[in-house]
């Protein structure tokens, strides 16, 4: 039986940036859940087989209901500069290291407590997800989401730093990417050509405005801030030269919708918006793209994974202001809810790191989970 410090430190040990392989974490994995008697299957990223979702499940192999516990493999980069590197560091009550927080150790608390549970004792399936590719887009979810696995289970917790405080709602993720298309000339005659940048600058600043209009719609935030949906263009290129009239120019927006609001009906906004704009910079052509359409998390306060982890912890249902695989979990069917050791302001940095006592806090309450929802 091994113990959630030192396991962590284990898998921070494992380099899984997301650009890098995370096949050999999920071998070590394998080989953890094997050992307590859980059937296990790997499920590869289409075309790329060193990127791997893994998949347990412990207890009646016919059984429906039951808990799922959750979490990314892969990490943020990071380099020799850095504190937080794949050579963990105990400080005092601290665990330094890539991944300590986001989040390897509530990996390593979800596998610990798997192993102080006797499985036989099981009536209701207990499932282990740990996914690839979640900080570049959620790729490992969202294949377990549109693919052929079935998990017929009623409650899911996803081990994301929240500081064990029950996370039960976010904003969805949205992009889309606008490419324009004008006339090129020489500089010398700007009549001569159409400006796809002069083009792109309407429609950035018509979509800026569309962001200023969201922020006075009447809607419930849920606690949520901003207390509305938020619109940003992130990203802008265009041109080929300082001498010519630019023939082409894109941007990129970012959409973060509230719960209870359409993705889809939003960016359908957003386009007419940008079209419209455009447009009246006459011989303009305009391709929109939907990259990204990720949906907003929501789970009632009254779910029983809910009032259980409130009663557990102390703390009334919250929000976060990051997005999470939660809502592929629930597209599956499971009531979602988000409770990890760590906090969100810990990860992501030079020194990223969690407090030995959360992790074994997290393995704790974990443990106690299992007990209510399989046993």
């Amino acid at each position: 039986m091994h113990e959630p410090i030192a396991l962590t430190e284990r898998l921070v040990s494992s380099d899984t940036v997301s650009a890098r392989p995370n096949a050999p974490m999920v071998a070590d994995l394998q080989g953890l859940l094997a050992g307590v008697g859980a059937h296990v299957e790997l499920h590869g990223k289409p075309g790329d087989d060193s990127q791997l979702n893994i998949l347990a499940r412990l207890g009646p192999a016919d059984g429906e209901g039951g808990l799922l516990m959750a979490g990314h493999t892969d990490t943020v980069p990071w380099d020799e500069s850095m504190r937080a590197t794949t050579a963990p560091e105990r400080d005092g009550r601290r665990l330094y290291g890539r991944g300590t927080c986001d989040m390897k150790g509530a990996i390593a608390a979800m596998v610990c407590a798997s192993e102080r549970i006797d499985a036989s004792r099981l009536r209701k399936p207990l499932w282990l997800a740990f996914t690839f590719q979640e900080e570049i887009g959620c790729l490992g979810a969202k294949e377990l989401a549109h693919g052929p696995v079935h998990l017929p289970v009623d409650h899911c917790i996803i081990g994301e730093p929240t500081g064990l405080r029950p996370v039960t709602r976010h904003k969805g993720y949205v992009i889309s990417r606008v490419h324009l298309r004008g006339v090129p000339c020489h500089s010398s005659d700007p009549t001569q050509g159409v400006s796809a940048i002069h083009a792109g600058a309407r429609a950035i600043d018509a979509l800026l405005r569309l962001g200023e209009e969201w922020k006075g719609r009447p809607v419930d935030a849920g606690g949520l801030t901003p207390p509305y949906t938020t619109l940003n263009i992130g990203l802008f290129d265009g041109g080929a030269a300082r001498n010519m009239v630019p023939e082409r120019s894109s941007f990129t927006i970012e959409v973060r919708p509230l719960p209870g609001l359409d993705p889809e009906a939003l960016l359908d906004e957003v386009e007419q918006v940008a079209r419209a704009a455009a447009t009246t910079v006459s011989g303009i052509g305009l391709q929109f793209e939907r990259v990204e359409v990720d949906e907003p998390l929501f789970t009632a306060d009254d779910e029983q994974l809910v009032q259980w982890l409130v009663a557990q912890t102390g703390f009334a249902p919250s929000t976060v202001p990051f997005y999470t695989e939660g809502a592929f979990f629930t597209q599956m069917g499971a009531r979602t809810v988000i409770c990890g050791p760590g906090e969100i302001d810990q990860a992501h940095r030079v020194d990223e790191w969690v407090a030995l006592d959360a992790l074994e806090e997290a393995a704790q309450l974990y443990t106690r989970a299992i007990e209510e929802f399989c046993t």
